[in-house]
């Protein structure tokens, strides 16, 4: 994947982690010019249609929380690369590290430390279980930490996904089962207190180092959670409070009834044990002076009418005071009254039918009904199951992607498969229908010209890149997409490039020491330059007809059009042959590496012969770089290698 550029944009850099459902890549957005994670799915869940659903709902559903504790997710698509599918999630980069790398790194966490990061936890999770959004999968693996000690959490929805697909992801599981809920162990359903657990099992790692259950059998830990008692993190770590050691329990129960019934209640007891005020839901001051709470602050709330954000000591959810069950005899009267009842249920069947089926008819309005799946479907449908159901529905509008009629549902506030009650409500997302505009013609308008008219017209302008143009002003418009008189949504960009104007373009000068003229000339050419002034001088430095001189240096930039003078071997024009030398003339290489300074210097190769130099190689080269160039001369002949106009280097012939 390293280097493959997704959509037309997002170019992956390098991996930079790898989880059971796939792996995440440091990418640059070339639109936007901007670093973004990419989480590139495994190919094993392409198979799976269900999955791939799932995955696009979930992922849309996690991209509509925005919250300074939460990932953004910036994109949801899929590329076909060469005969596969690709599916990926585009989200903020993080530049930081995971809170089991953290954990791995320090140990266990200083308390005000571990609290302070619980509270960012929990006030992600408060936004997501406000819009009906479970997790499912909290644990440190999916939990990032800034620089600046900022908590990030990640991959919301991606379990729900795992859990639905028909593949089984080994890795995952092994990661995840040590912060598994007991109702998720239990394969049960789950909701916002199953979060709150695992949220728990973190503060445990992140006070003590490691997690209160371990064993090289996934299914092992899994019933560990079921069955075992929890540690207290005091007995790992005698340093935590007792007042945590109450936050964690009732964080971790077993039965969720038992937990806090939401994030803020957690959010309070946790602020105030780091303001020294209150110990949990112990009901003391931090001085130990007992408090008097209402009995109302001891009331344990129904599981499915536990408001979301309840505040303060009259709302709180706090576990029940167990009851011992007294061993009572059994009442007789009782035994006999039970008998007498359903007699007489029996009685007014046979007799009194027609009452008795009105009042079970009655009874069936606090019937259960199961949730169904709408997503993607007409909202009539959920209208025809809403009324079907005796249930109350609420309809919400939603901008959508192009191509998604409106009407569909987007979202649902209740998951396929919850039971509801006759009377109860949900509601739903659906798209609304887009207004169109016209695209105008932008081109040759400047920016402030273009953004005018787009802002008319209800569209943003988006400016790709820039570049040279011979018929175009600089700083106005080259062309545009879509094009004028297209139709795009409300609210849509417009992509233009702009004019740089005219070009003074250059190009690079072509090595052509070595090459006969004509070659010189088709190299010239290719470059748009043109072949200069031609002479001739001895040199056997080369063959016959040869270059052996460029008035500029290969690799320079120079002005198109422009001409290059050249010098070549006297020889090939017929000259002297001086055939008798021809045989005792000997080939050597002469080199030298370069100091490594950052600076430019000039490297200049002659052979001296009979009393006169001529220029094997003269250019300028970096430093650090290692150059070797071959010589040849007579007996008697000597090369010389001057760098700066020092020698460094000399061979005999």
């Amino acid at each position: 994947m390293q280097g493959m550029i997704l959509a037309d944009r997002y170019e992956c850099l390098k991996r930079i982690g790898s989880g059971g459902m796939g792996d995440v890549y440091k990418a640059h957005d070339r639109r936007l010019d901007r670093i973004v994670a990419i989480k590139v799915l495994k190919s094993e869940y392409n198979e799976d249609e269900n999955f791939i659903r799932k995955f696009r709902r979930e992922s849309l559903a996690a991209a509509s929380i925005s919250h300074p504790n939460i990932v953004s997710i910036y994109d949801v698509g899929m590329e076909t690369v060469g005969d596969e599918d690709v599916y990926y999630i585009v989200m903020e980069y993080i530049d930081g590290k995971t809170l089991k790398e953290l954990i791995k790194e320090e140990g266990m966490l200083s308390q005000n430390q571990a609290l302070n990061y619980l509270i960012q936890i929990a006030e992600a999770l408060k936004i997501a279980h406000n819009k009906n959004i479970i997790h499912r999968d909290i644990k440190s693996q999916n939990i990032m930490v800034t620089r600046d000690n900022r908590v990030k959490v990640t991959d919301f929805g991606i379990a729900r996904m795992a859990g639905n697909a028909t593949v089984t992801v080994t890795n995952a599981v092994m990661g995840s089962v040590h912060y598994f809920s007991p109702e998720q162990a239990r394969g049960q359903k789950v909701d916002a207190r199953s979060d709150i657990y695992s949220m728990g099992i973190v503060l445990f790692e992140m006070l003590t180092g490691d997690v209160p259950f371990d064993s090289e059998n996934p299914i092992t830990v899994a019933l560990m959670h079921v069955q075992n008692d929890i540690p207290m993190p005091s007995e790992r770590n005698p340093r935590v409070s007792p007042e945590v050691d109450r936050v964690f329990k009732h964080m971790t129960e077993k039965k969720p009834s038992d937990r806090y019934a939401n994030v803020s209640l957690i959010i309070e007891d946790v602020k105030a044990i780091l303001l020294g005020k209150v110990y949990g839901d112990r009901g003391q001051t931090a001085t130990g002076t007992t408090v008097v709470i209402p009995p109302s602050a001891n009331r344990v709330q129904n599981d499915a009418t536990a408001p979301r954000d309840a505040v303060g000591p009259t709302k709180r959810n706090t576990r029940p005071i167990p009851v011992k069950k007294s061993k009572k005899k059994s009442n007789p009267l009782a035994t006999i009254g039970g008998v007498l009842l359903a007699l007489l249920l029996l009685f007014g069947l046979a007799f009194g039918g027609s009452k008795i089926k009105d009042m079970l008819i009655s009874n069936q309005k606090d019937a259960a009904v199961e949730m169904i799946d709408l997503i993607g479907k007409d909202v009539s449908e959920a209208k025809d199951f809403a009324a079907s159901n005796e249930l109350n529905l609420e309809i919400d509008e939603k901008e959508s992607d192009e191509g998604i009629k409106p009407g569909t549902i987007l979202s649902q506030s209740v998951d396929e498969g919850e039971v509801l009650k006759r009377g109860d409500q949900f509601s739903v997302v659906i798209a609304k229908e887009t207004e169109k505009v016209k695209v105008p013609d932008l081109e040759n308008m400047t920016i402030s010209e273009a953004q005018s008219t787009l802002k008319t017209a209800g569209l943003n302008l988006v400016v790709d890149k820039t570049e040279y143009s011979d018929s175009v002003p600089a700083d106005r418009i080259i062309s545009q997409k879509p094009k004028s008189e297209e139709e795009l949504p409300k609210g849509d960009s417009v992509h233009v490039v702009m004019s740089k104007g005219q070009d003074d373009k250059t190009t690079i000068v072509p090595n052509l020491k070595g090459v006969s003229i004509d070659k010189a000339r088709a190299l010239l050419k290719e470059q748009g330059l043109k072949l200069g002034n031609v002479e001739e001088r001895e040199d056997i430095s080369v063959g016959p007809g040869e270059v052996v001189w460029q008035q500029y240096n290969s690799g320079n930039q120079i002005k198109q059009g422009s001409t290059v003078d050249i010098i070549v071997s006297k020889r090939a024009g017929g000259g002297e042959s001086n055939e008798e030398n021809e045989g005792q003339v000997s080939h050597k290489n002469i080199s030298h590496r370069i100091p490594d300074d950052g600076e430019t210097h000039e490297i200049e190769v002659v052979v001296e012969s009979g009393g006169s130099e001529r220029v094997i190689n003269h250019e300028e080269v970096m430093g650090g770089s290692s150059v070797s160039y071959p010589v040849q001369g007579s007996p008697g002949d000597k090369a010389y290698m001057r760098v700066d106009g020092n020698v460094v280097k000399s061979v005999n012939f």
